[in-house]
């Protein structure tokens, strides 16, 4: 009966938070708000007997993602962040598709056999997931760790061609612009003094 009433508290703590977090009209709160949501529902899983999902649920979400969505909105310049998190045209049909969402949860939810499913037996989860992942799932891990690494790669060669980019383009001491901006200038100095020459002839 106890844990009856703790998962429908953290499941109106999830909703609540998920609400909170769309119609706040401040970034930081709504990172906030997500950082609590993501919390209640780790607390769900380990409610529901899957203690280790729940501790990759706060180390992974609430430790890391939160925290770099935090980080995201405190280093992007805004005018005021207590007006960060305005409503765009795309709110109607964001609406629709978040009801249909819904509908479909609630549906397959009630349509499954849920009253069948073995109650949670206290025991650790750990070893039984990595005995899977390591035996019968071990391909489809590797794989999902080379795709993992193969992004971060992307991302460090995205952001260093970035920046390269931006050096390019920086002002030289000179008043041209570096790489083609130099020339560009010294040709502009040349031409003004063929003209001046051109004058005093």
């Amino acid at each position: 009966m106890l844990g009856v009433i703790f998962f429908y508290v953290f499941a109106a703590a999830v909703v609540v938070g998920a609400f909170a977090m769309v119609f706040t009209k401040n970034l930081v709160h709504a990172a906030l708000f997500m950082a609590g949501t993501f919390l209640m529902i780790a607390f769900l899983y380990i409610l529901m007997g899957a203690d280790y999902v729940g501790a990759v649920q706060i180390l992974v979400y609430v430790g890391a993602i939160s925290i770099l969505f935090v980080f995201g909105i405190m280093l992007t310049k805004r005018d005021r962040i207590e007006d960060s998190n305005r409503f765009n045209r795309y709110g109607p049909a964001a609406t629709v598709v978040a009801i249909l969402l819904f509908a479909s949860i609630v549906i397959t939810t009630l349509g499954a056999a849920i009253r069948n499913a073995p109650a949670p037996t206290g025991d650790s989860t750990i070893q039984t997931i990595a005995n899977i992942f390591l035996s019968d799932y071990v391909l489809a891990f590797e794989f999902a760790g080379i795709l993992l690494l193969s992004a971060l790669v992307g991302a460090i060669v995205i952001g260093q061609g970035q920046l390269k980019r931006t050096t390019k383009l920086r002002p030289a001491a000179g008043g041209g612009v570096q790489g083609g901006g130099g020339a560009l200038g010294g040709g502009a100095g040349v031409g003004l003094g063929q003209s001046t020459k051109g004058g005093d002839k």
